[in-house]
């Protein structure tokens, strides 16, 4: 998927929200929500009969979560479930008591949602997870908040939705500790129907009324924050500078017991004046940055692979695989092809034959450009499909 794609794969999906206000202006404010005006085509992203996808994937039932604030009785068991029918059986028990079920990983059960989310993670250069949320009538949800943004795209039925007016703290994900119960406070009021769609800033408080049978897709994520970028330039900093590799915390334990704890802070404060200077270097922040998103794609799942059929000769018809995505950076002599699962490490005089490959949908392996002879053009078309990234074109 090339950029361009991307960009209107989620045009489309948020429309009449423009791309350009959700980037610029809804990833920095507070919740929004968007109204589907009648019918929308959100509502078939998990397809016409989204109920009897989610009991097909019956396989998933360990990973199910659940939730309620009114719960009538303890939550069924989810072990040893065998079959569609089965499961169905425990989802009924989950809903006549009140629970919401929770189905994770739901990109692999639909091609439409995994194409929607790799169009994020190629805008955001981060991981995108989806659920689904399956709740009937009577359900009431505890008041809390995630520790991602959210996109919430209501599928079937009807829900309430009660969100705080406070802003959000932003909350970092790591667990502090635990104080009381949050309290919703002063809230906005949201009857959310089919189509409709709901952005809710990672540590949004809010809470949900079933008002009848309904389904919600939940897209969660988090862009890139103020804190990784820092993070991205002390990394970048330390592959260069030795001093920030040593160890510091060979007695760790009893410097924080007040035994030589001051000789932690000289070094620590110098390396953080380091990183100030550095920062204000020319190119230093883009380099880091380049390199961080790198790292982000190659740390994505794995594209999936296919047993190559078919050998590739110069008059083998390519094409992009539908969820490829790659991010390139590059030394003086290598070209780093970063793609979801891996790396590939490129010589440097291949650059605009790859260049061309990653930005053109389908071509002919002969047809690949650069100073380079047509063993290499086979060798580049042949790592490119091994990795998931390119397939023979049917």
């Amino acid at each position: 998927m090339i950029f361009q794609d991307a960009q209107r794969r989620l045009e489309q999906f948020l429309y009449p929200l423009s791309l350009d206000e959700f980037l610029d202006s809804t990833l920095t404010g507070s919740f929004r929500r968007i109204a589907s005006g009648g019918a929308s085509p959100r509502v078939d992203v998990l397809g016409p009969s989204p109920e009897s996808s989610l009991l097909d994937a019956f396989h998933l039932a360990p990973k199910l979560t659940f939730h309620s604030a009114n719960p009538l009785g303890p939550p069924p068991s989810l072990e040893a479930v065998s079959d569609r029918e089965d499961f169905r059986r425990r989802i009924e028990e989950f809903h006549a008591r009140n629970y919401s079920v929770r189905f994770p990983e739901l990109r692999p059960l639909s091609p439409a949602v995994d194409e929607l989310a790799r169009a994020l993670e190629i805008l955001l250069h981060q991981p995108v997870s989806v659920s689904v949320f399956w709740s009937r009538g009577g359900m009431r949800a505890p008041v809390h908040f995630d520790d991602h943004d959210l996109i919430v795209v209501h599928l079937r039925g009807a829900k309430r939705w009660y969100i705080s007016q406070k802003p959000s703290e932003l909350n970092n994900v790591w667990k502090g500790i635990p104080g009381s119960p949050p309290e919703l406070g002063a809230h906005e009021t949201l009857d959310v129907n089919p189509g409709d769609l709901l952005y809710l800033p990672r540590g949004t408080l809010h809470s949900v009324d079933g008002t009848a049978e309904s389904l919600h897709l939940s897209i969660g994520f988090t862009p890139l924050t103020l804190r990784e970028a820092i993070i991205a330039a002390l990394d970048q900093l330390s592959d260069f500078e030795r001093p920030l590799r040593a160890t510091l915390g060979n007695r760790l334990a009893s410097q924080l017991r007040g035994i030589g704890f001051e000789a932690l802070r000289p070094p620590i404060v110098t390396g953080v004046a380091r990183l100030l200077e550095a920062c204000k270097a020319p190119g230093f922040l883009e380099s880091a940055l380049q390199l961080r998103s790198g790292r982000a794609v190659a740390a994505l799942s794995a594209l999936p692979q296919s047993t190559p059929d078919t050998p590739i000769t110069l008059d083998t018809a390519m094409t992009q695989k539908n969820l490829a995505y790659c991010h390139l950076t590059a030394t003086p002599d290598k070209i780093d092809f970063s793609y979801p699962g891996g790396h590939l490490y490129i010589h440097r005089g291949a650059q605009e034959s790859l260049v061309y490959m990653i930005n053109t949908a389908a071509f002919k392996v002969r047809d690949i450009p650069g100073q380079i002879g047509d063993d290499v053009r086979l060798s580049l078309a042949e790592k490119l499909r091994e990795v998931g990234f390119l397939e023979v074109q049917k």
